[in-house]
């Protein structure tokens, strides 16, 4: 689990010894899989079929959410590759764009698209 923070040191001297500790409570609803489910479901209804959802891990921040990544197969070209991640929110399974990169599912489309072309020219390269 990775867990992101920032603390503000304006005046914190060289070998100057931190201790930082941190709680977070909070009630997950969703588990992974179900994550994963709802993130099928959007892609399949909001980008296409040749998209889908890897394993979810749990991001903690001001809102927890898990972070699904999505990768898109390529079988003309017999690849498979990462295309961005979709956020899940952990208490009621909605899939929440504004923390997910790319952020819509037409920038989705287009880092497919993009991703084809990519690994197309390398191919054709070889």
């Amino acid at each position: 689990m990775k867990i992101e923070s920032e603390i503000a040191a304006s005046r914190l001297p060289a070998q100057a010894e931190v201790r930082y500790q941190m709680e977070i409570t909070f009630r997950v609803n969703i588990t992974p899989f179900v994550a994963r489910q709802n993130v099928n479901v959007y892609l399949l209804t909001q980008v296409g079929n040749m998209c889908s959802a890897g394993e979810p891990t749990l991001f903690l921040g001001e809102q927890p959410y898990w972070k699904v990544p999505v990768y898109c197969a390529f079988p003309d070209l017999n690849q498979r590759e990462k295309i961005g991640e979709l956020a899940v929110d952990v208490h009621n399974g909605a899939i929440l764009l504004a923390e997910s990169h790319p952020s819509s599912a037409e920038e989705f489309e287009r880092h497919v698209e993009n991703a084809h072309d990519q690994l197309a020219s390398s191919s054709a390269g070889k």
